[in-house]
């Protein structure tokens, strides 16, 4: 309740300010409610579960140098808005900007777009379990970049570069460059993890992906490379010496087309399969993502979302493949 206290409080004070100085914020942001189908067993979690969240993002324009954001998200797990992201940017030097704060890893394709933008509800499987051993997420950063736009096409290119560090005892730096050609880019990535968690270790993970979007297609094929730096830390104190190297990859294609109604305007089908190695050496060890989907568009920030999210999961110790955390999902979405 004292989190809830504090937003309303924030809040009160962003309108006061827009009021006062209503050219000097914009607000942008996103609601979404809807339903979850797991395949689980009942006996240890619900295999349903109904849930909202929503994003309000206040960006604080100082002047025609500097801006600020405010990033607040909620949902319903825990019913609590939290501070998701505070930064501020600069930008003195055209085609080079700068950002401090609590930024994104720009370490892949799925990192670098904000989630609600994204045609699929969730990230793929590859790139959080890649999140999971440092290879995207949050962290305190400082942050070099440039964004292309097909409003300047005599400079086609994007980079981000980025040195972070967090609570765990990581310390990085992260790289992501990309040439565009018309509608198609390709990328590479590069991440450094230091981590100094009761032993030093050094982690690196590598990217390379190439994508295609105009205004009613899209589509990706993105692989990454890395080190477990945790993992390989734990195997160190029981006395491997042993390297962990995980291994992901996706592809997701999608095409919209216009229906001609007056309710439902577009419907965007579209496919997303992804594959994660936990462990290279390890050949058993494996997870597979197969999923279908489709927005169905009221308007074009107003969309029915409907996802079939199949998760096939085996280790070395077993000869099948189980479907425990498959799950389907259907959400209203509102942008603005």
């Amino acid at each position: 309740m004292k989190t809830v206290r504090v937003f309303k409080l924030v809040l009160i004070l962003i309108f006061s300010l827009s009021l006062t100085y209503s050219q000097e914020i914009s607000f942008k942001g996103f609601g979404a409610a809807g339903y979850r189908f797991y395949d689980r067993d009942i006996l240890n979690q619900y295999n349903q579960e109904a849930y909202y969240e929503g994003k309000f993002q206040a960006d604080i324009k100082v002047n025609k140098d500097i801006e600020a954001q405010l990033d607040f998200r909620g949902n319903s797990s825990d019913n609590e808005v939290t501070l998701r992201e505070f930064s501020v940017k600069f930008e003195y030097i055209d085609r080079l900007k700068f950002k401090f704060g609590n930024l994104k890893k720009p370490f892949g394709l799925d990192q670098t777009e904000n989630r609600e933008d994204l045609a699929y509800i969730e990230r793929s499987m590859a790139t959080n379990r890649l999140e999971d051993i440092g290879y995207g997420g949050r962290a305190l950063s400082f942050m070099a970049y440039y964004k292309y736009s097909k409003k300047n096409p005599d400079y086609p290119y994007s980079y981000y570069m980025s040195v972070f560090r967090n609570n765990s005892m990581q310390t990085g730096l992260a790289g992501r460059f990309a040439y565009h050609v018309n509608d198609w880019a390709y990328g590479v990535n590069y991440l450094l993890i230091h981590s100094s968690n009761k032993k030093t270790m050094l982690g690196n993970g590598i990217g390379l992906d190439v994508s295609y979007e105009d205004d009613n297609q899209f589509a990706n094929l993105e692989a990454t490379f890395a080190k477990d730096v945790e993992e390989s830390a734990i195997r160190s104190w029981n006395g491997e010496e042993v390297s962990i190297n995980a291994f992901g990859i996706k592809s997701a294609y999608g095409i919209k087309f216009d229906t001609g109604k007056d309710i439902i305007k577009k419907i965007e089908p579209f496919i997303l399969v992804s594959l994660f190695l936990p462990e290279l050496d390890e050949s058993g060890n494996q997870k597979i993502q197969t999923l279908l989907g489709a927005n169905f568009y009221f308007h074009k920030k107003v969309r029915l979302r409907v996802n079939a999210d199949l998760r096939l999961t085996k280790n070395q110790y077993v000869d099948e493949y189980t479907t425990k955390e498959s799950r389907g999902v259907i959400e209203v979405q509102v942008r603005f």
